[in-house]
């Protein structure tokens, strides 16, 4: 992400009240330019706000061999000026009338939003649109940013914690584009031209390859003509080449070690899951919600609190346009070993795939996961990006569909999905092994976070 951030799926926040006044249904319109662009509008009057947003489908699975990270380091250069704006002058324009505005990168797709005064809507779109066709990858500014995503990638190479996640994810993946790291490998980033990074950008940045979503103090007839005034404009091209690579079947369990210089162990485990919108994915998201969804769940109550075992464990899975992954991270206590976390771990997952979970315990977790969507109602910025997000992955429609698929999901199906996915010969286990600190105090340390879209820094 541009600046060094964050990640975009927001974890959500615990709730454990019932939701059974969750959620009235997002009205989004729907329409289609004649050069293929879709977009979606969401009217909502509750504040004179506004966001533009702008959903490229293409991440770091697009990335050609050789060129893994260009996908991120266009989105960089997005911001490095058109033939009507010099560098940096968009986002002084949107400061200037309060706003914000930034952009980030996931493996399917690139987003870019800007949150305006409602009054600055059409400001907006006209700057986006002018990025998206007309950024100038001035040979000096392509350089210069460059040398930003290096040394964002050698800030990541320090980290322990993101050593483990790429080396966990590399090894889970031997075909698939998705092993790779959103920011690239670093041979590659240094390899990279100008040339290549412009194709790219003109290979993907078509009409017919991205959504344009406008939420907020706007009416949809204003909407819809400030997207024919200005992105209707550029022609539709070509349809970019699809990602053919399939990742092989798994057939038994993979080790990686990781040594570096660290205070204390670290393991995480990866099983392979299918692509957004399988009948199983929502089952495995509520399982996370049981086994590290807040302080009383599985792996929270048993390995942090009653063993202390652990520091602290996470559990989600990455939903993807192709087959992703089921990940649980556990940060492990002083005085104790990642093997003792990792027996912990199995123990738990065991139990789960032989007892049904009790009715209560579905219930939050259930409600858990929910919980974003409850929140989003009084964000327009989120709803922007909720909007962006599934309808890239899938379609905007589920949406309003997502609180009754939860809902319905039973014991069985998280038993049965316990059971298909989170098995010994699908799993990749990677361990952090402490080295002593050549300078002590100096340590890089960090925790990736998530954000709608499946991104992360």
């Amino acid at each position: 992400m541009r600046r060094g951030a964050a990640s975009l799926a927001i974890v959500a926040a615990l709730l454990t009240a019932s939701l059974s006044f969750c959620a009235e249904k997002l009205d989004i319109k729907e329409h289609f330019l004649d050069n293929g662009m879709k977009v979606l509008i969401l009217e909502d009057h509750s504040a004179p706000l506004a966001v533009v947003l702008v959903w490229v489908r293409v991440g770091a699975r697009n990335d050609p061999t050789g060129t893994s990270g260009v996908s991120h380091l266009v989105e960089h250069m997005m911001f490095k000026g058109t033939s009507q704006m010099e560098p940096a002058e968009f986002s002084e324009i949107i400061q200037r009338y309060g706003g914000r505005e930034n952009a980030g990168t996931g493996r399917d797709f690139t987003s870019y939003f800007a949150y305006v005064p409602s009054s600055r809507v059409e400001e907006a779109v006209r700057l986006w649109a002018d990025i998206m066709s007309n950024a100038a990858f001035k040979p000096d500014g392509f350089l210069s940013e460059r040398d930003v995503v290096l040394e964002e990638l050698r800030l990541g190479l320090n980290d322990p914690h993101e050593a483990v996640f790429d080396e966990a994810t590399a090894a889970s993946f031997h075909a698939h584009p998705y092993g790779r790291p959103v920011v690239g490998w670093i041979s590659d980033v240094q390899r990279m031209t100008r040339d290549e990074a412009y194709n790219h950008y003109r290979t993907y940045y078509v009409p017919n390859n991205m959504r344009l979503i406008i939420a907020g103090d706007v009416t949809e007839a204003l909407a819809i003509r400030l997207a024919r005034k200005y992105f209707g404009k550029t022609k539709k091209g070509p349809e970019p080449p699809e990602v053919r690579t399939q990742e092989p079947k798994q057939t038994g369990e993979r080790r990686v070690n990781v040594r570096r210089e660290a205070f204390l162990p670290m393991v995480t485990i990866t099983w392979h899951t299918p692509a957004a919108g399988d009948p199983d994915i929502l089952p495995l998201e509520v399982l996370a919600q049981i086994l590290a969804g807040g302080e009383s769940s599985r792996l929270h109550r048993e390995l942090v609190y009653e063993k202390q075992i652990c520091t602290s464990v996470n559990a989600w899975p990455y939903q993807l346009l192709d087959p992703g992954l089921f990940y649980i991270t556990c940060m492990v206590s002083g005085g104790h070993t990642a093997e003792e976390a990792e027996k912990a771990v199995y123990e738990i997952l065991e139990k789960l795939k032989v007892e049904p979970v009790q009715d209560r315990e579905l219930k939050k977790a259930a409600n858990q996961y929910l919980s974003t969507f409850i929140f989003g109602q009084e964000s327009i910025l989120w709803q922007g990006f909720v909007i962006g997000y599934y309808d890239a992955l899938l379609s905007y429609d589920i949406i309003n569909r997502l609180p009754e698929m939860v809902r319905s999901i039973t014991k069985e199906q998280i038993m049965d999905a316990a059971n298909k996915y989170l098995t010994t010969e699908n799993r990749t286990v990677t361990t952090l092994v402490p080295l002593a600190p050549k300078e002590p105090g100096k340590l890089m340390r960090g925790v990736r976070g998530q954000m709608p879209g499946g991104m992360r820094r």
